[in-house]
């Protein structure tokens, strides 16, 4: 079981979507040839990107790092075959 943080014990994250919700959860693909072919990430003519466009674990790093600063608390890496979170 996850317990919830109270919302008074969380920082403020900089991150807001057009609802004013605060955003604090990422879902970050490490690639997109995921053989799952998730319908919410997969569309039926998915044209992949060629591979020197994929971000290498360094820069992925950097990327989740950068969205920590900007208050998110959780991220999930998915899109590698048979790992990849349906949420």
């Amino acid at each position: 079981m996850r317990i919830k943080p109270l919302e008074s014990d969380m920082p403020d994250s900089k991150l807001v979507d057009p609802f004013g919700r605060r955003i604090t959860y990422l879902r970050l693909s490490v690639t997109d040839r995921c053989d799952f072919r998730c319908t919410y990430c997969m569309s039926e003519d998915m044209v992949f990107a060629p591979r020197a466009q994929i971000l290498t674990l360094e820069e992925l790093y950097a990327v989740a790092d950068a969205f920590i600063s900007l208050g998110v608390k959780r991220i999930r890496v998915t899109g590698a075959n048979h790992w990849c979170a349906r949420a």
